[in-house]
């Protein structure tokens, strides 16, 4: 019998640098970008002060910004054309059918009219939701904020009318985006009370027996049929 203190590698190093970047980025986007949208609120005034003033506050934004869009194109190239070993939009993290069907049993779950979570793979419905709202998020906000910093730029190749609703774009998108991770992603990984105060899991990338025999069964399926044919492999040599 295995321990219930055994603990398997979720994520690798690249992955968690990715999302150390995202997370540096994301955080000092936000605190930059607020003052922007409520310059007359009390605590945009002390912000701008602290950054050290308008034009300051300004190249921290254009700073978190473009390092968002540099990791999103990183991220991408490295897992279409680097990282060829399974097809792009054959990876785990992309939505499968199933998926749908994850999404509904665990709504019957948390009402208790199931008894079991249902039984997810290496990701599960909702953090794939997660990964889609980022890469969605990043090519919209990149995109809107693209056109911002190069202003003069835009004005050649688009109309000012759209540039003026890309503009209201990037603002609506950053609100949603910063409500989104405040209020559901960082309950899901941090605040629930399986995971409070804090996971680790996105620092060292491991994660417990307990916690991948309820959400991740499938995936701890496939792990432990790997290790017995490396086990008989190692027998018959």
């Amino acid at each position: 019998m295995r321990s219930p203190n055994l603990e398997y590698r979720r994520f690798g190093r690249f992955f968690r640098v990715q999302h150390a970047v995202l997370l540096t980025s994301v955080t000092l986007a936000v605190v930059t970008g607020l003052p922007m949208k409520y310059p007359d609120a009390w605590l945009s005034r002390t912000t701008v002060w602290l950054l050290g003033g308008v034009e300051m506050r300004a190249h921290l934004h254009h700073i978190a910004g473009l390092v968002m869009v540099g990791l999103g194109v990183v991220h991408a190239f490295y897992y279409v054309f680097v990282d060829r070993r399974i097809p792009f939009y054959r990876r785990p993290i992309m939505f499968r059918p199933k998926d749908f069907k994850d999404l509904y049993q665990h709504q019957k779950y948390n009402l208790g009219l199931v008894k079991e979570l249902p039984r997810m793979g290496r990701y599960t419905w909702y953090e794939k939701f997660d990964y889609l709202g980022e890469m969605w998020g990043n090519a919209v906000m990149g995109l809107t904020g693209l056109s911002m910093l190069y202003m003069d730029a835009a004005l050649n190749i688009i109309p000012l009318s759209w540039l003026q609703a890309m503009w209201a774009a990037h603002s609506n998108e950053a609100m949603l985006a910063t409500l989104f991770l405040l209020v559901i992603h960082m309950y899901n990984v941090n605040f629930s009370p399986e995971r409070f105060p804090l996971s680790l899991t996105w620092l060292h990338g491991r994660i417990s027996r307990e916690e991948m025999e309820k959400y991740h069964p499938l995936e701890l399926e496939a792990w432990e049929a790997r290790e017995r044919e490396q086990a008989a492999g190692k027998a018959e040599s």
